[in-house]
């Protein structure tokens, strides 16, 4: 994300290579937890995709690899394990950054937006609970530890 200063509006690039920026009327300031949970969950979709590329040739190789009778390797061997460890992990870190950036638009919703937590339950087609765990997640994720990147 680009240096701003406190006039200056947000302008975020969509991902890797490209510079299209994204214009917003709200001062960056006021947004910059919000846009670093959005840019954390982008990250992470982008570990997930890469992890999805490893297992993939992993599922490649070792179905041209196997032959009838005893398999030599299991899930081809070192490489494949570990294209799965990583995958599994990128998933789990996708979900938990997902789950961080939804638990900030209902915190938001309700604290800066003005819903109750009734109305937003309905909207979100979720259990009043749910949404409060959200919400109360979404208060709390300021002051806990922010997920590091693989």
């Amino acid at each position: 994300m680009p240096a701003q200063g406190p006039t200056e509006r947000a302008t975020d690039a969509r991902g890797a290579g490209d510079t299209t920026p994204c214009q917003s009327d709200v001062p960056y300031g006021e947004l910059a937890e919000f846009y670093r949970l959005i840019d954390t969950v982008l990250a992470r979709c982008r570990d997930f995709q890469n992890a999805l590329g490893s297992v993939e040739e992993s599922l490649v190789e070792l179905r041209a690899s196997r032959r009838p009778g005893p398999p030599p390797v299991v899930l081809g061997g070192d490489a494949g394990q570990a294209a799965w460890a990583d995958f599994s992990a990128a998933l789990r870190a996708l979900n938990g950054a997902v789950t961080l950036a939804r638990a900030e638009g209902y915190r938001a919703a309700v604290d800066d937006g003005g819903l109750s937590l009734t109305e937003l339950a309905r909207v979100a087609g979720r259990s009043r609970q749910q949404v409060t765990r959200l919400v109360n997640r979404g208060r709390g994720s300021s002051k806990a530890p922010h997920p590091t990147p693989r």
